[in-house]
């Protein structure tokens, strides 16, 4: 809008000098230049309407000659020149002169006169600026039109300039209006939230004196869902089996707020657990009115609670048992050529099928993976102890002996 404002006003100087270039010379200054012949008094009208053509009157010292008249507009200042004739003179400015509301200020000599240039009648009206752009719909929220009425020449209208402001919003079947007054050039209004998620239409309409119907851009803002009112989650599944690497999915039921409206897309969401390996959080979107994660099977048996979490609002808790996906396995620590090498020759699961493989195996601080079911950890001379140590593998501990 203030681009369009500039340009307006750049065109409206433009437009001046090319109409005064009729006059003949116009000086450019900052003092006044005195003719030969100087003004003992200047008349004009009080008040003119933007645009007008205003005719001005002088009486001069001298019967004849030219006297120079500073004319002072909110563009700038120009220096025209009026012929006298029998004692008296008459100069007439444009309507490119008058086209600022505001006041003009004419000067020659001793000799002033000032007038009154006002708003013409509305022509235009700016787009509505509104703001903020999103609103909760609650019933509560609100957001601010400003609109602004403006005249043929771009000047702030009258007070009084009576403006329309309406507005359409979501599971509404008709339009909410608001008759407005502008004061100081603007006209503005609070645009109430509703309790129905979606978009808001405002538009503007203001009438001129003849009639006619001015209508502004319409703008749209948004009303979404405030915070979850409520969250219900349940497991695909509630056993599973303790392998590290399955997954298994929590889904909750569709989200909305207290007005029933569906979350927006992309709302943050956590699952947070407690479970045989520890606690931890797994993080999730609103995705078509719900939220869904995939949660890792812990590689220990055992039971994991947890609950969704979303604007702070927090589910009801979900519990999943997790067996063992090992049910034993064989493994033996040998010496060979002074060094220790822990072998597992076969770790199978209740079904007698090996275990899945990259499942871990700890012994002491050395970790690796199964394949196949079996594993193999070689420690050189000196790093390992006689006797027994503990063996572990998907939470199954077993002694081993070393041979």
């Amino acid at each position: 809008m203030g681009f369009r404002r500039k340009r307006r006003r750049f065109g409206m100087a433009f437009a001046l000098l090319a109409v005064l270039d009729m006059f003949g010379p116009v000086v450019m200054s900052d003092h006044d230049d005195t003719g030969a012949t100087l003004l003992t008094s200047i008349s004009a009208p009080a008040e003119v309407a933007a645009g007008t053509i205003v005719s001005i009157d002088g009486v001069a010292q001298s019967q004849t000659g030219t006297a120079d008249v500073a004319v002072h507009t909110g563009l700038g200042r120009m220096t025209l020149a009026m012929p006298i004739a029998s004692g008296v003179g008459q100069l007439e400015l444009p309507a490119a002169v008058t086209q600022q509301a505001g006041v003009i200020t004419i000067l020659s000599g001793d000799a002033r006169a000032t007038m009154t240039v006002t708003p013409g009648d509305v022509a235009e009206l700016v787009a509505p600026l509104v703001g903020p752009r999103t609103i909760v719909a609650d019933g509560q929220d609100t957001s601010l039109a400003v609109v602004l009425p403006v005249d043929g020449y771009g000047n702030q209208v009258a007070d009084g300039t009576s403006v329309d402001v309406e507005w359409h919003q979501p599971a509404s079947s008709q339009a909410v209006e608001h008759e407005l007054a502008a004061v100081d050039g603007m006209a503005w209004v609070h645009i109430p939230a509703g309790q129905v998620s979606g978009p808001t239409t405002i538009r503007s309409t203001s009438r001129s004196n003849s009639g006619e119907s001015i209508h502004g851009a319409a703008v749209r803002i948004d009303e979404v869902p405030g915070a979850v009112a409520q969250i219900s989650i349940a497991a695909a599944s509630n056993v599973g089996i303790a392998d590290g690497r399955s997954l298994i999915a929590i889904e909750s039921e569709r989200l909305v707020d207290s007005f029933g409206n569906e979350l927006l897309d992309g709302a943050s969401a956590q699952f947070l657990f407690d479970g045989p390996n520890g606690q931890g959080l797994v993080p999730g979107t609103v995705q078509n009115g719900v939220v869904r994660v995939e949660l890792v099977a812990p590689s220990a048996p055992g039971t994991l609670t947890g609950r969704l979490s979303v604007h702070g609002v927090h589910s009801n808790e979900v519990s999943i048992s997790f067996e063992s996906a090992i049910a034993s396995f064989d493994a033996a620590i040998e010496r060979v050529d002074g060094d220790t090498v822990l072998r597992v020759e076969s770790a199978v699961d209740s079904s007698g099928a090996f275990v899945a493989d990259g499942s871990e195996v700890v012994w002491g601080d050395q970790r690796t993976q199964t394949r196949r079911g079996a594993a193999e950890v070689w420690l050189p001379s000196g790093l390992a102890g006689d006797g027994a140590s503990t063996v572990e593998i998907l939470g199954l501990e077993q002694l081993v002996v070393a041979r």
